[in-house]
């Protein structure tokens, strides 16, 4: 941390005492004219300290730019949304503004960071399950485990008149923590598309952590959890989770596509909200109880007769290393997804006017934030490149983003002049602002919502927004993506990679060889996996899906000249 002037000052003249007093000369008055100069040369001092902290923000910038990392913008702050339709389903795209009152007064807008489908479908009720602790298994009998309904639900009132506890029973549903989720009351459309949050308690950090690769699975006709409904998470927008088909179906429903939505890292919610797949006909699974469940829901409610009825049920089983569930979940919600604080700024730039360099942020005197460009397009239609991209096309315009400036080097026509103006589109943010956003604020859309009924809450404060990221956290990042995390060089790199590509993994072999191939001698690494079988709702074919998506990861980030061969043993 830098010292002020003042202190500069101080440290000056005491420097200047002590050298006194070595020649022997005890003074305790400073001269006035030495005075001044020691206060201005203190003021100098200070500028010059205060430049270089400013001088490392702006190489850092460069760094990351002319490396190609995410630089270093503001973040919108980001909410959970829940909608309700009473009687028709509706689809919200990508895009969709909402609107809103936060604490501090004012208006303020949200946008999806991606579509759901919304449907008369509710949660019946949700269930966790938790096997025994080892100590418990030792002190008896095989206990197995326990099963209860999870406090904190807004149950229907046919679930109430069944007479529900919140109490434990006991259950044999394997020797993995699992949640279970009943869905009913569906429209044609059965879940598809659907929106569920989970949301945990800020301790869970290990159950926050399963929920972004941990497979769901939906139940079959006969409650069995079978490969065809296996479903695997993989990366939305704004850090949440699509779910896809294990085993893909012919059958696909398409994508109702929005307005265009900005490409956002993970915000506070992040790996919390879960789009289910388009599901087809011959999917639309019911029953009445999954398998191995009958018994303990006869135990949990005084009249399960009019609980049990055909209904929809999800799964989602865990590692063994996780939280107490029924404190680390405080309530599941239907119909969900998150929102963040952006906004698309929309301006047409001439060069003669305006000049090449704008202003793009509150610090340099725009009106808010800058999140990241959506598109900088010329007078000739063609679109600017970041000022570093490679490109073969001539005569293209670039940009460069610096210290809150956007400046553009304008591209040719195609008679060779000059572009004379450009359309800029950029993401913007009201950066810390966006957390003053409390809950159930954000209750209506800013143009027509899709259908009538359909209304909006916020159940979830808005969090994590910034002004732009700290110096420090940007340094910590660009360390991070130097230290080979995506380039697999040694054996430490590729246990860890592999490690985090799937938790299910528990073992890790790494044999490097040579092989003949047609090309000569190449190198080779044959990796063995481990996995424990009854982590899998389908062994063979997550197994075999598993053994391709790893092969592909790692083959992205060997060197050139290193071929992989992954093979998957069961513990």
């Amino acid at each position: 941390m830098n010292s002020s002037a003042a202190e500069i000052d101080l440290k000056l003249r005491d420097d200047f005492r002590r050298y006194l007093r070595e020649y022997g000369i005890e003074s305790t008055i400073i001269d006035p004219v030495l005075a001044v100069l020691f206060r201005t040369l203190a003021s100098q001092i200070h500028a010059l300290s205060s430049d270089t902290d400013r001088l490392r923000t702006a190489l850092l910038d460069e760094l990351l730019e002319g490396l190609g990392f995410e630089r270093r913008f503001a973040h919108p702050a980001q909410v959970v949304v829940r909608y309700r339709c009473q009687a028709e389903s509706a689809h919200v795209s990508a895009g969709t503004v909402l609107g809103g009152e936060p604490e501090s007064g004012g208006r303020m807008s949200f946008t999806t960071d991606y579509g759901i489908s919304v449907s008369p479908a509710r949660i019946a009720a949700v269930f966790v399950y938790q096997c025994l602790r080892a100590s418990s298994r030792s002190a008896g009998a095989d206990l197995g485990g326990e099963l209860r309904l999870l406090s904190g639900i807004e149950l229907p009132t046919e679930s109430l008149r069944a007479g529900p506890s919140y109490s434990a029973v006991p259950a044999e549903l394997g020797p993995h923590p699992a949640i279970y989720i009943a869905i009913e009351n569906f429209a044609p459309t059965y879940l598809s598309r659907h929106g569920i949050f989970l949301q945990t308690s800020p301790e869970a950090t290990l159950l926050s952590a399963q929920l972004e690769s941990e497979n769901w699975c939906l139940a079959s006709n006969d409650g069995r959890f079978e490969a065809a409904g296996v479903l695997r998470p993989r990366e939305l927008n704004a850090g949440q989770h699509q779910l896809h088909w294990l085993k893909m179906t012919d059958e696909a429903a398409g994508i109702q596509k929005g307005v265009e939505t900005p490409s956002l890292p993970g915000g506070f919610w992040r790996g919390r909200c879960f789009v289910l797949p388009a599901i087809p006909a011959q999917r639309h699974f019911l029953c009445d109880v999954p398998q191995g469940m009958e018994t303990p829901l006869r135990s949990i409610f005084e009249r399960p007769g009019l609980f049990i009825r055909p209904r929809a049920w999800l799964r989602i089983q865990l590692d063994a290393r996780v939280e107490t569930l029924h404190t680390a979940i405080s309530a599941v919600y239907l119909h969900a997804q998150s929102a963040s604080n952006v906004e698309c700024s929309n301006q047409t730039v001439n060069f003669k006017e305006n000049g090449t360099t704008i202003p793009v942020s509150r610090e340099t005197g725009g009106r808010s934030f800058l999140v990241a460009p959506l598109s900088i397009t010329g007078e000739s239609g063609e679109t600017y490149l970041p000022e570093f991209q490679p490109s073969f096309s001539p005569g293209i315009g670039r940009y460069r983003l610096h210290q809150g400036y956007l400046t553009l080097l304008p591209g040719k026509m195609p008679d060779g002049s000059e572009e004379t103006y450009a359309n800029v589109r950029l993401w913007m943010t009201a950066g810390t602002a966006g957390n003053q956003m409390g809950v159930a604020r954000l209750q209506s859309f800013v143009k027509e919502p899709p259908v009538r009924s359909l209304t909006v809450e916020n159940i979830t404060a808005g969090a994590g927004g910034s002004d732009g990221e700290g110096l420090h956290s940007a340094q910590r990042r660009f360390s991070e993506a130097l230290l080979s995390r995506q380039r697999l060089l040694t054996r430490i790199d590729l246990e860890t990679s592999i490690r985090s590509f799937d938790r299910r993994i528990t073992r890790i072999d790494v044999h490097p060889i040579l092989v003949r191939s047609t090309r000569g001698l190449r190198r080779l690494h044959r990796i063995t996996v481990m996995a424990g079988r009854d982590r899998f709702a389908a062994p063979e074919e997550e197994a075999r899906v598993l053994v391709n998506d790893l092969h592909s990861y790692l083959a992205e980030r060997v060197p050139l000249d290193v071929d992989v061969n992954v093979e998957l043993a069961w513990t």
